[in-house]
């Protein structure tokens, strides 16, 4: 489904969407698992960290052999990103990381066009009321979206987003990913 108009796309003057959303039902049903691996991570399981802000790392990277069942959340995001852009599935690669944001945290407004990436997005594997939404934001516009565990939300990598404060009293989880062209060896 897409929401908000960015602008007209000047070929055939038709809105071009400024996010869209997938759900994902099989997903879903890995996120109890994925919560619990998670929770049980290791120091030796995270591969690094970064983007320290507000007293927090916002990225939290790790080794995917210590989460079996991100594979298939991925795998989905990278279908998903090949339909929404329009390429083969296998010219495409991508980055992700997680992020943990307990109660209190706030995600400042950044952007992901850093590199080569194409597509960039958000999975939500645990999303109680009130934890925070994704703001988008773009000339002048300002679009909030309410997550939802089992959410997959995709965007431009130079849309400026934000999550606003995790007004819950329990963490939010999601993955956090790039989509760019695959790169040859």
């Amino acid at each position: 489904m897409s929401f908000l108009v960015q602008m007209p796309n000047p070929k055939n003057r038709a809105p071009v969407p400024l996010y869209e959303t997938r759900e994902c039902r099989v997903c879903a049903t890995l996120n109890s698992s994925l919560r619990s691996r998670i929770s049980k991570l290791s120091e030796t399981g995270i591969v690094r960290r970064n983007h320290y802000l507000g007293g927090r790392y916002e990225n939290i990277y790790v080794a995917r052999e210590s989460l079996p069942e991100i594979g298939a959340i991925l795998d989905t995001a990278t279908t998903h990103a090949a339909e929404i852009l329009g390429l083969p599935r296998a010219a495409l690669r991508i980055g992700w990381w997680l992020n943990l944001m307990q109660p209190g945290d706030i995600t400042y407004a950044h952007t992901h066009d850093d590199d080569d990436e194409l597509l960039s997005g958000v999975y939500y594997i645990d999303a109680p009321p009130d934890s925070g939404r994704l703001v988008l934001l773009d000339t002048g516009r300002r679009e909030e979206i309410e997550p939802c565990a089992g959410l997959f939300v995709f965007f431009a990598p130079d849309i400026s987003h934000e999550v606003t404060r995790n007004a819950s009293g329990q963490a939010r989880l999601s993955v956090g990913f790039n989509i760019g062209p695959r790169r040859e060896p």
